[in-house]
């Protein structure tokens, strides 16, 4: 079979046109350049009506795109720890103002697919930004100064189970349903493995972090874990409702629209130090200023913009799982942090959970193949 073809459709007064170039889903022309909506069924039918190696080729290209973007967001882990003398809210509000810097920088690129969103779609585009990942990243950095990355890490291995949880069931965005049955055994396996993975690192931040202490960190986490349940289902959703907009440009449109608010969140934090009576930037300026715009720009957009690309490329109930790379990559920074082997239960929790990875993704493949013999 040829990976070149194109499918036209006509949708209301919009002919529109589906074109496959290799490895990637869509390339959509509008002739009259109006917005339209178009269910995530539809996108389906046309992706499982072209034969298997369109339906391997594109999951497996969000897959490894879903991974890079999590050794991105790893990263973000170490952050808390690096800067230490600065709080929780000023570091998330600083991130995320950098990821609305260069986002600003981004608008004349994406101009055209931005003049299609809506009031409604700028809405969506600060609460999935502001909510799901300042707000989040809040949580997290507190969670991880008082309790441990370890029992963050812990924390958010329960998403990929409550995303599958909550996603899998057969609706008319979702017409592919795969059997409980069938994503027991991946998904525990996730489980495992990441429980297996943080074990040791678990018991280490028990014995150096006060009850009192460990317990609110362990409510930041939980916190933490629930918006990030959230995000991934709501942010799949609107993508693939969505399809004339690029994952890129739909992160642009989330680090532009939560711009202002970062800014004056971290001014309105850090009023003492406007009126001179500390430093604007910490005791550490030009380290804040370099960690800010790494993990604002490069970790921030560029992670968030992989993560967009795969989510409008694979399932929700998948795409929920791919955040287990995050909790690999932020153990693997944290060692070469502190300099340490990794521990014998890291390696087995590793290779369990990226065994249940796998194993769920072939289980997906599956399923949409048995969708399109139908």
């Amino acid at each position: 079979m040829s990976a070149k073809f194109s499918v036209l459709m006509t949708i209301s007064s919009t002919r529109l046109m589906v074109c496959m170039k290799k490895q990637y889903f869509y390339e959509i022309c509008q002739q009259n350049k109006k917005s339209f909506h178009i269910k995530r069924s539809d996108l389906f039918h046309i992706m499982i009506s072209h034969g298997n190696y369109f339906v391997d080729k594109f999951m497996l290209v969000g897959f490894f795109s879903g991974v890079m973007g999590c050794a991105l967001w790893g990263f973000i882990y170490l952050v808390p720890l690096l800067l230490s003398g600065y709080d929780p809210i000023s570091i998330a509000m600083a991130r995320f103002a950098c990821f609305g810097i260069g986002s600003v920088f981004l608008l004349y690129r994406y101009q055209e697919q931005l003049k299609q969103l809506t009031f409604r779609d700028w809405f969506d585009a600060f609460n999935l930004a502001f909510i799901g990942n300042a707000v989040y990243f809040v949580f997290l950095s507190q969670g991880i100064k008082l309790s441990g990355a370890p029992l963050a890490g812990m924390l958010m291995a329960l998403i990929p189970v409550l995303v599958a949880v909550i996603t899998n069931r057969k609706t008319l965005d979702n017409p592919i349903v795969v059997p409980w049955k069938k994503l027991i055994v991946p998904l525990g396996m996730i489980l495992l493995g990441l429980v297996m993975a943080n074990l040791t690192e678990f018991e280490l931040a028990t014995e150096k972090t006060s009850t009192r202490d460990f317990w609110i960190g362990a409510g930041c986490s939980t916190i933490a874990m629930l918006l990030w349940t959230w995000f991934p289902i709501r942010n799949s959703q609107w993508l693939t409702r969505h399809p004339t907009i690029s994952p890129f440009a739909w992160t642009t449109a989330q680090g532009f629209a939560i711009f202002p608010a970062t800014v004056f969140i971290y001014c309105f934090v850090n009023v003492d130090s406007i009126i001179g009576e500390t430093p604007f930037l910490g005791e550490t300026p030009l380290t804040f200023i370099m960690l800010m715009l790494l993990a604002g720009i490069i970790c921030g957009w560029g992670g968030m913009a992989l993560w967009n690309y795969m989510s409008a490329r694979l399932p929700v109930a998948l795409s929920g799982q791919m955040i287990v790379f995050e909790t690999i990559f932020s153990v693997i920074y944290t060692l070469i942090y502190r300099e340490e082997y990794p521990s014998w239960t890291l390696l087995l929790g590793l290779i369990i959970l990226l065994l249940g990875v796998v194993l769920s993704l072939k289980v997906f493949q599956k399923a949409i193949k048995e969708y399109r013999a139908q």
